[in-house]
């Protein structure tokens, strides 16, 4: 399972209520973001993300690219067929072993299951001062990190991309 994901560099991912406004200046940078997505056999998402991302964006995924969203609540209707839900973390897991997993709480308990194994982390030169964080305090999983590469960008962006408990 792999992580692409933007940070501030004091290390949030969003704003207090979730807000991902600080992205839009870096919206027409290059990040690789569409190899990312092709290399992957589906995506898992946290349904705080979900909702956040799908009601401002809609479904902007390939047709065939299977989606898992972990919650107990039932998806709202006309979302794609290929969007499934599921609580059960390990059967998501098993089925999609090569997934993207976005949202800051299922990072996490995907990280501590040691089921995480590369990220890509974009740090922006900006600074949230508060909000929600990448890795929450006192979280934990896979100890080893080994960096891959390292890379700047001309918009003052750093990607760090990762191997993990390898």
């Amino acid at each position: 399972m792999k992580i692409f994901i933007a940070q501030s560099i004091d290390g949030y991912i969003a704003g207090p209520d979730g807000s991902l406004e600080h992205l839009e200046p870096f919206g027409d940078s290059d990040f690789g973001y569409d190899a990312f997505i092709a290399g992957v056999d589906g995506i898992v998402m946290g349904r705080n993300t979900f909702d956040s991302f799908y009601e401002a964006h809609g479904w902007p995924y390939p047709p065939e690219m299977r989606a898992m969203i972990l919650t107990h609540r039932p998806l709202p209707r006309g979302v794609p067929p290929q969007i499934g839900a599921s609580e059960d973390i390990a059967t998501v897991q098993a089925e999609f072993p090569d997934a993207y997993v976005d949202g800051g709480f299922i990072i996490n308990q995907f990280m501590t299951r040691g089921a995480i194994d590369e990220a890509r982390i974009f740090t922006l030169p900006i600074l949230l001062g508060t909000g929600i964080r990448l890795f929450p305090e006192g979280a934990a999983g896979v100890e080893h990190w080994h960096l891959r590469s390292a890379k700047s960008y001309p918009c003052g962006t750093v990607e760090h991309h990762y191997d993990i408990g390898t």
